[in-house]
């Protein structure tokens, strides 16, 4: 009787979720967040380094390190949450986040620098609200972590960037 309890324990843990132990209930918009997130995390890392390489401004200069750092903190705490949901996640930025890039390459001097500005600036506000949102849609205790971190991080960049936007005039 004793072996048959064990069989049948064994069983219902197998058949109600054994891999949930390992996915952690995280639902595909979870998983598509982690990806596109780390594509965006590493855009604003591609984009700040070229602004190191190519503004003479302190202030930007200093916003860029800062969005380096940050971002690529981000991604480092990204990749446990994506290794728990079984998640690859991608090693560079979307192809339209590349596109945007060449755009700013062209540019030179304060032209260069108010167009990163703008474009950091349209960025950070839109991935705030889609980190918020997610930290609000998600049942997963990972990814509230995850999300909430990551809203305060990007928050600070937002007010980082609108501060430098206005004294910019751009």
């Amino acid at each position: 009787m004793k072996i048959h309890a064990a069989v049948f324990a064994t069983v219902l843990f197998a058949c109600t979720g054994a891999s949930g132990l390992f996915a952690q209930g995280f639902s595909d918009k979870d998983k598509d967040f982690l990806k596109a997130s780390t594509e965006d995390h590493y855009a604003e890392i591609k984009m700040a380094e070229m602004t190191l390489r190519t503004t003479k401004n302190p202030s930007v200069k200093a916003f860029a390190t800062k969005m380096i750092t940050d971002h690529r903190a981000l991604i480092a705490g990204t990749k446990p949450v994506a290794a728990k949901a079984g998640v690859t996640l991608p090693t560079s930025p979307s192809a339209t986040a590349d596109a945007e890039l060449l755009k700013l390459k062209v540019l030179t001097g304060d032209t260069y620098d108010k167009s990163f500005v703008d474009t950091a600036d349209k960025d950070h506000h839109e991935d705030l609200t889609k980190v918020k949102q997610e930290n609000a849609e998600t049942q997963n205790p990972d990814m509230k972590k995850l999300t909430a971190h990551a809203a305060d991080v990007i928050g600070k960049h937002t007010e980082m960037v609108d501060s430098l936007k206005a004294k910019l005039g751009a």
